[in-house]
């Protein structure tokens, strides 16, 4: 009997929960001690709960509050409890300072199909999750206008592609047959109401429902309370100022949780690139996904993230911009040479290559993946890369709208010499290896071509005019989109396949793109996948 004992215990520690001893195997290292009276548990039946709800929303970025909206409007009474791990109280992820554009559509077939041709032959999407996912994207504008606060003045509503408007939400990859089923949704930047992105609006619709939702910032969740024997998720321990709080779910736990942008050692392990650096949100750092795996739950799209651009940086700190004008100059490696398609502008920004056709030759960047052998794959970049310009360039940037900095890029971002040698020695590369390569890009600007890696001829200016610059530019990322598998339900399965009772997802945490991506696809997928977990969960679906 103990040592059956015994094993039970084990197996509620790697779930979460330890019974017959500290209560929660809490993933914060100096983490508060847990709730006394769970000290002695001898199983789940005996955990004292320090609150209730029906449904808990961990994460409060987009994903978590279209989740915790549906609980507020559809779940007849339901309350729900939405934790957030940092102090902005439209989260701490990515959504907040994503453009904030939504993804909907009023040709759901051909859009699951698109969603199919994105899939490509990394098969692991499932077709009925796909058609899921298309359904809850056909739902999103509706769903949207019916929501308190929502006024069309404020927002401008696209159905397809207009070549030369930049008002549409463009097919990121227009050479697919059903790449034009798609429409945008995209709040409006002088609005009166303040809300300038579909995630500020959320947010004053969650706090429109301060009566059915508990919203607590500053209160990561460090484990899932799993039972045993059934599996089931029972609720979840998070932390609350100086104490942990056990938390039951009767309904189930949704897990908007993010990425791993923030956690070096996934990085490594499931990116090759533990030194990208993160653009955005400052608390995805993988412990979702920790807790989840805790739980028993298989993982997919580990590999798939929006990256990588190599982005001016600061060198000796994890500061970086978002994009650098690579068309004024070249991009080298530590030896010297040129290694890629060096100009990462995105495709969707310069509307005249929707007129040339076959982007299979065509070069540029969709959301970080370059354009690779003809194919569109996110390349593992090395750590280390600098941006070669001249005098000319380096001002051009300096002027650039997107590099509106108000400090010298030379403090601590770059180096300068009045010598090409100069500047290969400052950035230690070997100075033959550079020169030839400034004078390889010289040849191809004066000649119109770049024979090497096929630039666009518009980009060929050379590096000429002493003095000149090394920025730094390592590479950089947006999101992850690994995570939990999940289902066209939005359950998190486990390995075997079989959802985990009481345990859903949305959002990037565990999202569905698994090869290329669309833009405002995750966005559009914390709607869609919000309300499609949420409904599953409260059993109303």
């Amino acid at each position: 009997m103990e040592e059956l004992l015994q094993s039970r215990r084990a197996f509620i520690k790697t779930a979460g929960v330890v019974l017959g001893g500290i209560a929660a195997a809490s993933m914060v290292a100096c983490a508060p001690a847990a709730t006394a009276g769970n000290d002695t548990a001898a199983s789940v039946n005996e955990i004292d709960w320090d609150e209730e709800y029906d449904v808990i929303v961990v994460g409060g970025g987009l994903a978590g509050m279209a989740s915790a909206v549906t609980v507020a409007t559809e779940g007849e009474g339901a309350k729900c409890l939405l934790l957030e791990k940092g102090p902005l109280e439209t989260g701490n992820g990515n959504s907040a300072y994503a453009a904030g554009m939504v993804l909907w559509t009023k040709e759901k077939d051909d859009f699951a199909e698109y969603v199919r041709e994105l899939r490509g032959a990394m098969d692991n999407t499932p077709d009925d999750v796909i058609d899921a996912f298309a359904e809850g994207i056909a739902e999103n504008l509706d769903w949207l206008k019916s929501l308190p606060g929502y006024s069309d003045d404020e927002v401008t509503i696209t159905e397809y592609f207009e070549e030369g408007t930049g008002e549409s939400c463009y097919p990121e990859h227009s050479e697919l047959p059903h790449a034009y089923s798609l429409g945008r949704i995209r709040w409006n930047s002088d609005n009166a109401s303040g809300n300038t992105q579909v995630t500020l609006f959320m947010n004053s619709v969650k706090n429109s429902f301060s009566d059915s939702i508990t919203h607590k910032t500053n209160a990561p969740a460090t484990a899932l309370v799993q039972d045993p024997e059934t599996k089931e998720i029972l609720g979840c321990v998070y932390t609350d100022g100086s104490s942990s709080k056990y938390a039951k779910a009767t309904k189930g736990v949704i897990m908007c949780c993010g990425g791993f942008e923030n956690n070096a050692q996934m990085k490594a392990d499931y990116l090759s690139a533990s030194w990208a650096r993160r653009i955005a949100g400052a608390c995805n750092d993988g412990d979702g996904i920790t807790m989840c795996a805790k739980v028993g739950a298989d993982m997919w799209h580990m590999n798939s993230c929006a990256g990588f651009w190599t982005s001016m940086s600061a060198i000796d700190s994890d500061i970086c911009l978002m994009r650098t004008p690579k068309e004024e100059g070249i991009t080298v490696g530590v030896n010297g040479r040129r290694f890629y398609m060096d100009w990462d502008k995105d495709v969707a920004e310069d509307w005249d290559t929707f007129a040339e056709g076959d982007l299979s030759t065509h070069v540029g960047s969709r959301h970080g993946h370059m354009q690779f052998g003809g194919e569109w794959p996110h390349l593992p970049m090395p750590e280390k890369t600098w941006f070669i310009t001249d005098a000319e360039g380096y001002q051009s940037i300096l002027d650039n709208k997107m590099m509106a900095i108000d400090f010298d890029p030379m403090d601590g971002w770059g180096y300068t010499a009045d010598t090409i040698e100069g500047l290969a020695e400052l950035i230690e590369v070997p100075a033959d290896e550079l020169v030839r390569t400034v004078s390889q890009w010289n040849e191809c600007c004066a000649n119109g071509e770049d024979v090497y890696f096929h630039r666009p001829a518009s980009t060929l200016n050379p590096v000429e005019g002493a003095p000149y610059y090394a920025l730094f530019c390592p590479p950089t990322m947006l999101n992850t989109d690994g995570g939990p598998r999940r289902s066209a339900k939005g359950e998190i399965l486990d390995l075997e396949g079989q959802p985990i009772p009481h345990l859903y997802s949305s959002g990037e945490f565990g999202s569905i793109w698994s090869n290329m991506y669309q833009g405002a696809g995750n966005l559009g997928e914390c709607l869609a996948f919000g309300r499609i977990s949420a409904r599953n969960c409260l059993g109303i679906a």
